[in-house]
């Protein structure tokens, strides 16, 4: 059998959708199609789950059938090749007429012109149902201002989500495929560690998101922070492997103990050495201080609690805040930090607003 001239290795079930050749195979195949498409198959095995859920999508929206003289079927074929400019293509592919069944209840006979119309534009409807079968595939989870939330993944890994976050990965985990998860707020991560012996297997990596920053780990336990264009990943056990997707930088490396800070701007990772706990105590309805300017703390207050902090002195963002504050309660916690710097606050609840006197 031939091997498909095109390289299929990065096709996605959009691409198999958007292709107008596996449309045609799907709603109208013959030996040619059938042929080319087990060949595509049998040179990318990985292809063939996502091959069988594309197909289910297709039939999904299928038309009406409806007779259609060769000579319609022939510039149908002739129409979406033009449209999809798939003229590398050297054979026209012979498309079997398909009678309506006897069955079927009758339907009015729509004009050609607008069969071909819906027909070119089948490959965007398909595009959209794409999307949408997906948005059902994956699983999202976000907390509100204030709220921290505990999840189970599909492989028994453990994540904390941190106030104003969200998580998202698929419903189901595939055996045979990296776990990954996408991370857009603050999360604590403690990874089931699949990975025994021997060389490390696809389905034993997982790989948080956060930005354009690859965090890949075996089993272990730290904290990934996804704020304001800046990522930091605190490391409390194990190991893991920091990337920059889509650049040929080397990995980094964290032992525990370790931050990385990847600013998206500048594209660049920093690595320095402190007390993870700082980092992860927000876990246990603390903040742990130490000589953090205020600008800083009035940042966490905006993503975490959802407040725009408003100062009357631009200079008091520069003064520096040492301590534990307790989380019990977002009134205390403001009352806390006013009361430790001598300074007083206004909450206005209409506006979200904190005004800092």
């Amino acid at each position: 059998m031939e091997k498909p001239s095109a390289d299929f290795s990065s096709y996605t079930l959009e691409d198999l959708i958007d292709d107008p050749r596996f449309i045609l195979w799907i709603l109208t195949p013959d030996d040619e199609l059938t042929a080319f498409w087990k060949s595509v198959q049998n040179e990318y095995p990985q292809l063939i789950p996502v091959v069988a859920d594309a197909k289910k999508i297709v039939l999904s929206l299928r038309f009406p059938a409806e007779t259609m003289t060769a000579a319609e079927q022939q510039s149908l074929w002739l129409n979406i090749s033009e449209e999809a400019k798939l003229h590398q293509e050297t054979a026209t592919p012979v498309i079997k007429q398909i009678p309506v069944s006897s069955r079927q209840h009758p339907f009015f006979r729509i004009p050609f012109w607008l069969r071909t119309s819906a027909a070119v534009l089948l490959v965007g409807l398909l595009g959209l149902s794409v999307f949408l079968y997906q948005q059902q595939q994956q699983a999202i989870i976000t907390t509100a201002f204030g709220q921290t939330k505990s999840i189970s993944l599909p492989d028994g890994s453990v994540v904390t989500l941190n106030a104003n976050s969200k998580l998202h990965y698929a419903k189901k985990w595939n055996a045979g495929l990296i776990r990954e998860v996408w991370i857009d707020g603050e999360a604590f991560f403690k990874v089931n560690h699949l990975h025994r012996s021997g060389p490390v297997k696809t389905a034993q990596r997982f790989i948080v998101h956060a930005e354009k920053l690859d965090v890949e780990v075996l089993g272990t336990t730290f904290n990934v922070k996804n704020r304001r264009g800046q990522v930091n990943v605190a490391l409390v056990t194990g190991l893991v492997a920091l990337k920059i997707d889509g650049t040929d930088q080397p990995l980094l490396k964290l032992i525990p103990g370790e931050l990385a800070a990847y600013v998206k701007k500048q594209q660049v990772i920093r690595k320095t050495t402190v007390n993870a706990g700082d980092y992860t105590s927000w876990q246990n309805g603390e903040l742990h201080f130490y000589k953090t300017p205020l600008k800083q703390i009035f940042n966490l207050i905006e993503d975490t609690y959802g407040y725009t902090v408003i100062t009357k002195n631009e200079q008091i963002g520069n003064r520096q805040l040492s301590g534990t504050f307790s989380l019990s309660s977002e009134d205390a916690f403001f009352k806390a930090i006013t009361t430790s710097l001598g300074i007083s606050f206004q909450k206005n609840q209409a506006t979200r607003q904190l005004i800092i006197k």
